[in-house]
């Protein structure tokens, strides 16, 4: 057993001051990681400003001739600079465009046409509207771009603070440190610096597991309403909910009645969001017609057979083939994020199936939040490349899988071990925010 129900009688005491040590541990987890992430998503977009200017290498000998002519005249150059550095925009790509839209000019949806560009396809109704109505709250004072990332950043970190209390108290300190890194250097974790709902899910995932975890259903279920107005994928925690209800249920005898409210309370925000595109759009299947005509169209979409065998998933691990048959030209292929999607994917998936063995009966349920949430991903993307690609970034929220892996490496590993992990996952973090900040589609 990695840790029991006693644990949390155990571990809730300590003074001040190792709470103190505590939070600026986190804080200092936390911070080392984001520079890590925005240095690397800086760099790639110097190198897109780069690569679209064709400005050659030395970099330093061309700056001070290139800084010049800036300065003289309102070049192209000049705009490329502002459009790509400032305003914190490499961290504001794709979705982040979107929630920009959403922030600034609301929500528009209109029937596609025939003749319609594909990007034009692509209308914001498919991003919920949590995070942006967070965001347009600060508009005021900020610029929409500055909100989005001040807005993410914050929620992150709010949660990893939430997230050292829950595991401090429910395993130990150690644990509780390790999972806070955990979930910061996991390769996909880069996305709760960028301008998405990533990391206002990931708050609402954590708050909602820890109050599962103690029993407060009816808080859990609130709150759990909330994140599912942040993200469709959010909807795991509904059926995580239900479970931990039903099994751990103080009253069996109203246990159904209660249970049906329960899901009503946890399903508010995607009830809310149907309601809106009704009242605005007429009908709240504008969202699935949209998701559907914009983003997958059929004709992108597998046959039943490599729906059912999921074939575009395992068509991912071709990044490594291409690795090692090249070798060692092709190394560059494991930089590539979609080499590593899969691979991370799949660790979830594997903590949570073994964890259920090794966890209390009361925690079994929380572990089910992984599994669920790959599972609503891949139906909801059809089986498809541009479905099956941001999987793992959904997946980064599924913390109880990463207080199985704190308990297990503190307890059952090594230090080194520990630290190369961490480590490990922290350099391939920074590739795929270099990615994303060379304006490559990365999930």
């Amino acid at each position: 057993m990695l840790f029991d129900d006693s644990a949390a009688d155990r571990a809730s005491g300590g003074s001040a001051r190792d709470f103190a040590r505590g939070i600026l541990a986190v804080l200092a987890i936390f911070l080392t990681t984001r520079l890590v992430v925005w240095t690397a998503a800086y760099g790639g977009a110097v190198i897109h400003f780069r690569i679209q200017f064709q400005i050659e290498p030395p970099w330093q000998e061309r700056t001070a001739a290139l800084k010049q002519k800036i300065e003289d005249e309102n070049t192209p150059e000049h705009y490329a600079i502002h459009r790509r550095l400032s305003d914190f925009n490499p961290l504001t790509n794709f979705d982040g465009q979107h929630y920009r839209s959403i922030i600034v000019k609301g929500y528009q949806y209109a029937p596609v046409r025939p003749a319609q560009p594909a990007s034009e396809r692509q209308q914001n109704i498919a991003f919920f509207p949590l995070y942006p109505l967070i965001c347009s709250a600060l508009t005021s004072v900020l610029t929409p771009n500055q909100a989005m990332v001040l807005v993410a950043n914050t929620a992150a970190l709010f949660a990893c603070v939430l997230g050292y209390f829950w595991i401090r108290r429910r395993i130990d300190e150690r644990a509780a440190l390790f999972f806070v890194a955990a979930i910061s250097c996991f390769p996909s974790a880069c996305y709760f610096s960028f301008a998405y709902a990533e990391s206002v899910t990931l708050l609402a995932t954590v708050s909602t597991m820890m109050l599962i975890d103690r029993r407060s259903f009816w808080a859990a279920a609130v709150v759990c309403g909330l994140a599912t107005a942040s993200r469709p994928t959010a909807f795991g925690l509904v059926p995580v909910l239900m479970l931990a209800y039903w099994f751990n249920s103080p009253k069996p005898q109203r246990r159904v009645a209660v249970l049906a409210a329960l899901t009503v309370v946890a399903s508010a925000g995607i009830a809310a969001y149907a309601v809106y595109l009704t009242a605005r759009f007429g009908s709240p299947l504008v969202y699935a017609t949209n998701f559907r005509m914009g983003w997958i169209p059929d004709h992108d979409r597998p046959d039943w057979f490599e729906f059912l065998t999921l074939a575009r998933v395992w068509d991912q691990f071709k990044y490594f083939g291409r690795a090692f048959v090249g070798f060692p030209a092709g190394l560059p292929n494991l930089l590539y994020p979609f080499a590593w999607n899969m691979p991370v994917n799949f660790s979830i998936l594997f903590l949570s199936v073994a964890g259920l063995w090794r966890v209390p009966r009361s925690f079994r349920p929380l572990l089910l939040l992984g599994p669920f949430i790959f599972l609503h991903s891949y139906i909801a993307g059809g089986g498809a490349n541009f479905g099956v690609e941001p999987i793992g970034r959904y997946m980064a929220v599924a913390v109880p899988a990463f207080a199985v892996l704190a308990a297990w490496c503190t307890r059952e590993w090594r230090a080194g071990l520990r630290y190369m992990l961490l480590a490990g996952m922290l350099f391939i973090e920074a590739a795929w925010a270099f990615h994303f900040g060379l304006d490559e589609w990365s999930g």
